[in-house]
């Protein structure tokens, strides 16, 4: 009997012993190499994290995957249960170091009845979902995305993206001090709604207070603009698509006024790319408006776009708010592959393989990373939250840009953003142009 009890009370501890873990490039695998990796002996079970996969192997098996091409070790003695999945950006609210980066993405360790517990709005994570699949590259799907038939209108117009012309918005606004307590902040305001107005838009500014942000020394409550351009719908100018990008910025000090913090990549290389994007837009009609905005206020909480929605739903404006478009992020790529990730919540799932199908037919350079696990980290949550379709485009994760919220997130550093940037934008007028409505087959004559 006291074996019997003995053997009864090992079990729990036998249960949530860890497993050795190596982490898998798993770029361009495809679904059949995909499940082979899985299903190898030895595996004890996997998480998925867009361009890399996690494996849970044997003690017996460690060896053999450490002397495969394309695999690295993984953090010792884990499981599952333990994981808790973040984005770097997270970093803001949850200092605790990350015990690895795979595919972008941080994970923390936690017990299991904690890490189901980061479940919630608060951006301190998420426990992996039931399925493992954090994110899954779409050269890695089932059912493989493949170019659909190309409209000569669409591409016409993703065809007009300026790659320099991008760039050289994003010199001008790293030129700001764009912190939400730095007085340049309201230059940059004005300096983007001058873009907009010399493309012939309507434009207006959404006012807001940030109080309450956890700076030290504390600040004093600061009035904040979102910049917005309009582009009125030809036949239903009061249904909305909205396409948007924060354009304030930080350094390693949240809210420092002192010193350089120009911003590029996080967010000028968003905010230029809405800007772009107007820029195009500007020669074609379309049935719906465009709003095109550059929020403030995100790197102390998405407090910009969080009180815009709140004004909508106030006013009743939220219903007419067709679709959502987040840029952020746009201007770092680590290798030639081009990741781009695409993310949504489990509602929208389906969008994820609409902008990986666009992004075949009008920018097969991107490589989608396809998520519908997103967090709030960036400027779509509350418009997701709001019930508005919508995703968020940007590159593969904060943890792979070495100069993330520093003093040398500069233009310089944009390792491959021109045409990561390019394909991105490419990618969203293709489905801008199907949410708004694009009436024109030829785009008008005379545009530089």
């Amino acid at each position: 009997m006291w074996r019997t009890l003995w053997l009864v009370l090992a079990l729990p501890a036998l249960s949530l012993a860890g497993t050795p873990t190596v982490i898998v490039d798993v770029q361009k695998a495809g679904a059949n190499e995909l499940q082979r990796l899985r299903s190898t002996e030895g595996v004890q079970w996997q998480a998925e994290f867009g361009t890399e996969l996690l494996l849970g192997v044997s003690d017996e098996s460690l060896s053999d995957w450490l002397d495969r091409p394309g695999v690295r070790p993984g953090p010792p003695s884990l499981l599952p249960e333990e994981i808790v999945v973040r984005d770097h950006v997270c970093t803001l609210h949850d200092a605790e170091p990350a015990i690895a980066v795979i595919g972008g993405y941080e994970i923390l360790r936690k017990p299991p009845s904690l890490a189901r517990a980061t479940r919630g709005p608060q951006i301190t994570g998420e426990p992996l979902p039931a399925d493992g699949v954090v994110a899954r590259a779409a050269a890695n799907l089932g059912q493989p995305i493949v170019a659909g038939p190309v409209d000569p209108a669409v591409l016409a117009l993703t065809q007009r993206v300026d790659s320099q012309r991008w760039f050289d918005t994003v010199v001008d606004l790293a030129g700001f001090d764009r912190n939400s307590f730095s007085t340049e902040l309201d230059s940059a305001h004005d300096w983007i709604l001058d873009q907009f107005s010399r493309l012939g838009m309507s434009t207006d500014s959404f006012p807001f207070a940030l109080s309450g942000a956890l700076c030290m020394p504390v600040r004093p409550d600061a009035s904040l603009h979102n910049p917005i351009g309009i582009k009125r719908g030809a036949r239903l100018p009061d249904e909305w698509v909205v396409v948007g990008a924060h354009y304030d910025s930080r350094n390693s000090v949240r809210c420092d006024t002192a010193n350089v913090q120009p911003g590029a990549n996080d967010n000028g290389s968003g905010c230029a790319g809405v800007i772009e994007m107007a820029r195009v837009l500007s020669q074609v009609d379309t049935e719906r408006s465009v709003l095109l905005t550059c929020f403030a206020g995100e790197e102390q909480g998405l407090v910009g776009s969080q009180r815009y929605v709140e004004s909508l739903q106030l006013s009743g404006d939220i219903a007419r708010v067709r679709y959502m478009i987040n840029l952020d992020m746009l201007g770092f790529a680590e290798d030639d592959n081009l990741s781009a990730r695409i993310e949504t919540i489990p509602a929208f799932a389906s969008e994820t393989a609409r902008f990986a199908a666009a992004a075949a037919t009008y920018a097969p350079e991107i490589s989608p990373v396809l998520s519908s696990s997103t967090q709030a980290y960036s400027d779509h949550w509350y418009f997701l939250q709001a019930g508005i379709p919508g995703v968020f485009t940007w590159e593969n994760g904060a943890a792979i840009y070495p100069h993330y919220h520093r003093a040398t997130d500069t233009p310089a550093n944009l390792t491959r953003g021109r045409e990561l940037a390019t394909g991105i934008l490419r990618m969203d007028l293709a489905i801008l142009a199907e949410e708004a409505g694009l009436m024109s087959d030829l785009l008008r004559d005379g545009f530089e």
